[in-house]
């Protein structure tokens, strides 16, 4: 077994947490959940939360996807 097949799956399912995280931040936006968090403003932190969560998932799926290609 490759050392890295594991690495690669614990990557990937980070990865798809931090999509998870983003989806749930759309879903709370768009019903109001946890208004302090300003869902939808450029420079509130629910915007920096959306978006850090979707490069870090893009991120980690692009190195689990490279560490499996190998």
């Amino acid at each position: 077994m490759d050392a890295s097949r594991p690495a690669a799956r614990y990557l990937a399912l980070a990865g798809c947490a931090c999509l998870i995280i983003v989806v749930l931040t759309h879903v709370a936006e768009q019903y109001g959940i946890w208004p302090s968090m300003g869902w939808g403003l450029p420079n509130g932190p629910g915007h920096y939360l959306d978006l850090i969560s979707a490069m870090a998932g893009l991120g980690l799926l692009v190195a689990a996807a490279f560490l499996r290609g190998k």
